[in-house]
């Protein structure tokens, strides 16, 4: 049999899966290192300006897949933010037979970043009460932002909240505020299907603890941690800030892509035995 997936940001990972007899499917938003083309860029950027449509992609994916190979098990994996889309992709596509979510956020983006630099602080001993009511202004903001109500004139002052400055601008604030509405660990927990949460525990992009609040939202997931990894599995010494570690240029840890192998075909082969389980597409 075959299993088939689709990743983004993680092509070693993909060509690792191969190796191992993983059919892999994959695709991804553009950016540096993830391959992909963008032609028409202007165009195709006015085209595609709000987060659902990330999921209307994937479905189309899914559908030229299940076209192909009406027939074969398989799951969708989704890498950081693309695990969100995964999710919503499962949820309403039933015939997919497992979820993975790889360095996947528990927390909307902005909130996200606001709270990982937030608990830097704590650990370093360096929050006070100012610093503290300064975190709670800035979630608040966040939220104004997703409602589009207007935001405090000097809102760059706050240190939490300095990455609304990009948000708002017009050309971003579309799709950021679609994204932002979006509670990733509240959607995880819709997931019917089995799910494996991969984290890498060095990982400066994506905090581990985002792992630990996706078990909690879904308990019957499970959870594989890999101790030296970041973001995209790769191999770190302790201690690098979060632009040196996502600027790695090491291959993956082919650890990740064997705990994924075994997973998909211990999935799939349970699968196999009910002819309605076929077709996969997936995101990021």
């Amino acid at each position: 049999e075959i299993y088939t997936l689709s990743l983004h940001d993680a092509l070693p990972i993909s060509l690792q899966l191969a190796s191992r007899g993983i059919a892999v499917l994959r695709y991804a938003k553009s950016g540096p290192g993830t391959g992909a083309v963008v032609v028409n860029k202007k165009e195709a950027a006015e085209k595609y300006r709000m987060f659902p449509q990330r999921v209307r992609v994937a479905e189309v994916f899914l559908s030229e897949l299940r076209q192909r190979m009406p027939a074969v098990p398989c799951s969708v994996a989704g890498h950081s933010e693309g695990a969100v889309v995964a999710t919503l992709l499962a949820q309403s596509h039933k015939e997919i037979v497992g979820v993975l979510m790889l360095s996947g956020p528990a927390l909307p983006l902005l909130r996200l970043l606001a709270t990982q630099q937030f608990e830097s602080e704590r650990r370093a001993g360096k929050v006070t009460a100012e610093l503290g009511r300064q975190y709670a202004a800035a979630l608040r903001m966040f939220e104004d932002f997703v409602a589009s109500r207007p935001l405090p004139e000097d809102f760059a002052s706050n240190p939490f909240a300095g990455v609304l400055s990009f948000a708002v601008a017009p050309d971003h604030a579309p799709y950021l505020r679609s994204l932002e509405s979006v509670d990733p660990a509240a959607e995880f927990a819709k997931v019917t299907q089995p799910a494996l949460i991969i984290q890498g525990e060095r990982d400066a992009s994506v905090a581990p603890v985002n792992a630990e609040m996706l078990h909690r939202a879904k308990p019957d997931a499970q959870v594989q941690l890999f101790p030296e990894l970041q973001h995209f599995y790769k191999k770190v010494p302790e201690g690098l800030s979060p632009q040196e570690s996502f600027a790695q240029t090491s291959e993956s840890d082919p650890a990740v892509a064997e705990a994924i192998a075994n997973w998909i075909m211990q999935l799939s082969a349970t699968a196999a035995g009910f002819p309605e389980l076929r077709g996969l597409a997936a995101r990021e």
